[in-house]
């Protein structure tokens, strides 16, 4: 019998972690391990093995890292979220004793960092929307007189957090000095709710698989102040060839050479013109399940790359083009339905 592959899941007991787990345990081939630092987190884990490990910033990180990598003869470590787990494991992986599937590091700290992205893309003609590094009070009151209606959010980070609407200066300047965000945020024009996401697989440069979705709205969206809450309530799987290409041009303009994963989300405008906000390496989104149920398993696309597999001789492009949609919410199982399921629900009495 052929020994199974067996994957280090760094983040395990976060919804990005679980759903990334939840994927390789579909194709029976992996032997799942996941560690967390956070005893909550840990209890969640959804692995065959796992464990309870320092914090990132503990000096014995990485050597506990490396028991576990070999006890268990691990062949390859996938870290299931962007910050500070992150940043250290791509910075020590020429001490990790297993194989890592990740970027260079300069372009995970330009994707980790949304104001160095931002001139990136913009330096490349790509659409973005108008956007300041926030560093005084004058341009920010300079910029929400320009803008009026503007968005802001701190540099590093995920899931909305610290991310405020407004038209207000003073709530604005408040909001920067409360979060002690002096040259640590940016605002920008604030634009429509609608938003869309690119994920993709990279082999050294070279496109392996893809596939969008736009989301629907974010569940709980009126306990956060921003209305972003990084649970996404509605999502649904689209075919848009123009934002396709327009993703792709945002990678390609944003880092080197694409390695890994590479995601990139979009805002539209209220012109209708998408805008991408920020570029996503080296991990999934939590949606990954959504799209494993949906018949694209890049969770297992991507150990199979990583570990020495065939590339592909022509990209996959966006594989599911029909409209697929995945509604969850806290402590429910999600529900996958086609169009028709969606749409062919009629309100009683009507």
């Amino acid at each position: 019998m052929m020994r199974k592959k067996t994957v280090l899941v760094v983040n395990a007991g976060d919804v990005t972690g679980i759903n990334f787990c939840r994927s390789l345990q579909e194709t029976k081939d992996f032997h799942i391990i996941g560690v967390e630092s956070g005893r909550e987190d840990y209890f969640m884990i959804a692995a065959d093995q796992k464990y309870l490990v320092p914090a990132w910033d503990d000096p014995s990180y990485i050597s506990v890292l490396n028991r576990i990598i070999e006890r268990h003869d691990v062949d390859l470590l996938y870290a299931a979220d962007t910050g500070n787990e992150l940043l250290t494991i791509a910075k020590n992986r020429h001490r990790i004793k297993c194989r890592t599937f990740l970027p260079a590091q300069e372009d995970i700290e330009v994707t980790e960092d949304k104001w160095a992205t931002y001139n990136r893309l913009k330096a490349s003609g790509v659409p973005v929307p108008a956007t300041v590094l926030v560093d005084s009070e004058s341009v920010l009151e300079d910029f929400i007189l320009q803008y009026r209606e503007v968005w802001l959010r701190r540099i590093y980070g995920s899931g909305g957090a610290c991310s405020l609407p407004t038209d207000s200066f003073e709530l604005a300047v408040n909001w920067v000095r409360h979060h002690d965000g002096w040259g640590k945020f940016i605002v920008s024009e604030k634009l429509s709710k609608r938003t869309g996401t690119w994920i993709g697989v990279w082999l050294e440069g070279e496109l392996q698989v893809c596939q969008l979705r736009e989301r629907l709205y974010w569940k709980y969206a009126n306990l956060a102040p921003s209305g972003v809450t990084g649970i996404t309530g509605d999502q649904k799987t689209f075919w848009d060839e123009n934002l396709h290409e327009l993703a792709m041009k945002c990678v390609r303009s944003t880092v080197k050479k694409p390695h890994g994963i590479m995601c990139v989300d979009f805002t539209w405008g209220f012109d209708g013109v998408p805008y991408p906000t920020e570029i996503q390496a080296s991990r999934f989104y939590s949606s990954i399940y959504f799209l494993t149920r949906s018949g694209l398993n890049l969770a297992e696309i991507y150990c199979n790359l990583a570990l020495g597999g065939s590339r592909y001789e022509q990209p996959v492009i966006n594989p599911i083009r029909e409209e697929f949609h995945w509604i969850k919410s806290v402590d429910c199982t999600p529900v996958l339905l086609t169009k028709s399921e969606y749409d062919g629900v009629s309100r009683y009495g009507s």
